[in-house]
């Protein structure tokens, strides 16, 4: 068993918080979360723009939003909802016209209950990282782990090593510089709620261009997982 200097094991699952991956490993098509993004680009600007029919607009998008919290506990019964379109919104009895296209009402409202279940997985996984390291007597953990640190800057990368009996977190990102020719690493301090896993993303720590002394802010920022292997 590990013993409580060393470093962050590795538990987190690397899909938490990535785009397009949801519970039961089920992904959704990259079409359909362009179509989201699409839908709310272009709805949010108009009704914005629209007095008129801003109000009752937000009014139904909350309402099909609220029904679909009901409807769709999980990623399969989105994507079937997904699939009915402005019917979704046409299944709202007794709801006015307020002039916007309904398609584009049903897929801000599913995009937004594809963000909450994203949220939700992840949180879920970051628990459940630190669970099995508490089990296995380890003092932090890589809780959450999206892209892949051989592949940045070109594919952002970011990692969350938490401290097991605190939930005080640390997040390690790699992003290009803005030359795009450089890697820039961070990090920023964090804060596991331990009941709900919930991420709280708190003050910078640094920005840094040589690896080597993010690597040595990293071992500062978790000092008692400094005899174990460093991971940025």
């Amino acid at each position: 068993m590990a013993g409580p200097s060393s470093g962050p094991a590795s538990f987190g699952p690397e899909s938490a918080g990535a785009p397009g991956v949801q519970p039961g490993g089920r992904q959704v098509p990259h079409a359909v979360l362009r179509s989201w993004d699409e839908a709310e680009a272009r709805l949010f600007p108009t009704i914005m723009a629209r007095p008129d029919v801003y109000q009752q607009s937000v009014s139904l998008i909350q309402r099909l939003l609220g029904r679909l919290r009901e409807t769709c506990p999980d990623l399969p019964a989105l994507l079937a909802a997904h699939e009915r379109g402005g019917g979704l919104v046409d299944e709202l009895a007794g709801e006015a016209d307020t002039g916007i296209r309904p398609d584009l009402v049903a897929a801000a409202a599913c995009a937004m209950r594809y963000r909450e279940l994203v949220a939700s997985l992840a949180a879920q996984g970051r628990l459940a990282a630190l669970t099995r390291a508490r089990d296995l007597g380890r003092s932090w953990a890589v809780v959450q782990e999206t892209g892949s640190a051989d592949r940045a800057p070109f594919v952002p990368y970011q990692r969350i090593e938490a401290e097991v009996g605190t939930g005080r977190a640390v997040i390690i990102s790699i992003e290009p510089d803005e030359t795009l020719s450089r890697a820039v690493h961070r990090l920023d301090e964090g804060q596991i709620d331990l009941v709900t896993g919930g991420l709280l993303i708190g003050e910078a720590i640094g920005s840094y261009l040589d690896p080597d002394a993010c690597a040595a802010a990293l071992r500062e920022a978790r000092p008692e997982a400094s005899g174990g292997p460093d991971q940025s």
